[in-house]
Order: structure tokens, then C-alpha cells, then sequence
């Protein structure tokens, strides 16, 4: 009976051990999980952290190229539209013009989405301006053909907006440091004048035999 007791007691004995020893494990698991859980937050902060560092530092990048691009933009109109270009315009017959005017904005009729009657803000950023022809020109750093197209619209409304200006002969001029393919061709098709800026000066750019065509 002893002998008996004795076996049963080993036993319980090895199973305490072993429950012991299976709950020193799960406690250094419990605690492995809490450490690689705590790394991964104290990675998360981090990156969480320069994520917004990093946003805070775009978009002050962005502001500024904003700005700056702005700032661009002005300094190639002001470089791209000058008096010079009058007397590329006067080298065509049918033309002349003797006064120049920079960034020029009026109001013209329109009609909002609801039909009503409204003013619309019609701005040009050089008009070089005659007895009989008026040129209107914009200023593009780098000429594509969906700009082209904004402008084109933007001369069919230009009488609206410069009703002093009805009767005279229309065209249209474009001015560029850079120009794609298409938008030249497009700009050509319609009988756009084409001026390339070549600081300091400003050079006609359409191909030989060019004319420029009236809008109407």
C-alpha cells in the first residue's frame, strides 16, 4: 500500500512540476507578447510621428512651390508679353497696332447655372491695340494643347468684354518658352500668332508663310 502511495505521490509531484513548469511558460509568453506588442506601438508612434512630420514638412514644400509658381508665372508674362511683340504683329500685312496694354481684366454678360444674369471676369495678359486690329495675347511658360484650347474659347467672349474693341479686326497670340507639338500645331491650325520668348527678346515662331487668321 506504501509502495502504492508512493507511486501516486511521484506522480502528482511530476504533474505539479509540470503544470508549473507550463505556467513559467505561459507567463514568459504573456510576457514576450506584451514586449512585441509595446515595440510595435513604440515603432507605430514613431512612424506615426514622422508621417506627420513628413505631411507637415510637404506641405509647407507645397506652399511654397505654390508660391513660387506663382511667382514664375508672373515673371514669364511680364518677360513673354512686352512691347517688342508690336513689331512682330506689324510685320503682317492687314495689321497694326501702336499701343500696348499688360493684364488687362473686364466683366462681360453671362448666365449662371440657374439662367441667371450675371458678370463674368474676362482677363487678358497683353493687348496690343490699333486703330483697326487688336491682338490678343497670353502668356504661357510651357504651351499645351488643352491651353491652347482654354484660349480659343476665351477670344470667342473677348468682344463681350471689350465691346469697345467690336469693331475692330481680332487675332489671337500665344507667347512661350516651351511649346508641345500638338498644342503648336492646333495653335497654327487656327491662325494663332506664335512668340517664343528668347530672354530678353521674343521671336515669332510660326512656320514660313504663316498668316494669322481674324477670329470672328
Amino acid at each position: 500500500m506504501s509502495d502504492k502511495l508512493a507511486e501516486v505521490n511521484a506522480t502528482l509531484d511530476r504533474f505539479a512540476k509540470l503544470i508549473e513548469a507550463n505556467a513559467q511558460q505561459l507567463i514568459k509568453d504573456k510576457e514576450e507578447a506584451d514586449r512585441q506588442r509595446a515595440e510595435d506601438l513604440a515603432k507605430w508612434e514613431r512612424w506615426e510621428q514622422q508621417r506627420i512630420e513628413w505631411e507637415k514638412r510637404f506641405n509647407s514644400f507645397n506652399s511654397r512651390l505654390g508660391a513660387q509658381g506663382n511667382r514664375i508665372g508672373e515673371i514669364t508674362e511680364a518677360m513673354t508679353v512686352s512691347d517688342n511683340i508690336i513689331d512682330l504683329v506689324n510685320d503682317f500685312d492687314g495689321i497694326y497696332v501702336n499701343y500696348f496694354s499688360f493684364n488687362t481684366t473686364r466683366k462681360y454678360p453671362a448666365k449662371n447655372s440657374e439662367g441667371k444674369a450675371i458678370r463674368k471676369q474676362h482677363e487678358i495678359d497683353g493687348l496690343a491695340d490699333g486703330e483697326e486690329s487688336v491682338v490678343v495675347i497670353e502668356a504661357k511658360t510651357v504651351l499645351t494643347k488643352e491651353r491652347v484650347k482654354r484660349f480659343l474659347d476665351k477670344l470667342t467672349r473677348f468682344r463681350l468684354a471689350y465691346p469697345d474693341h467690336a469693331n475692330k479686326d481680332l487675332y489671337g497670340a500665344m507667347t512661350f518658352i516651351r511649346v508641345d507639338d500638338d498644342a503648336y500645331l492646333l495653335a497654327e491650325q487656327h491662325g494663332l500668332l506664335l512668340i517664343k520668348a528668347s530672354p530678353p527678346n521674343v521671336e515669332l515662331a510660326n512656320n514660313k508663310g504663316f498668316r494669322p487668321v481674324k477670329i470672328v
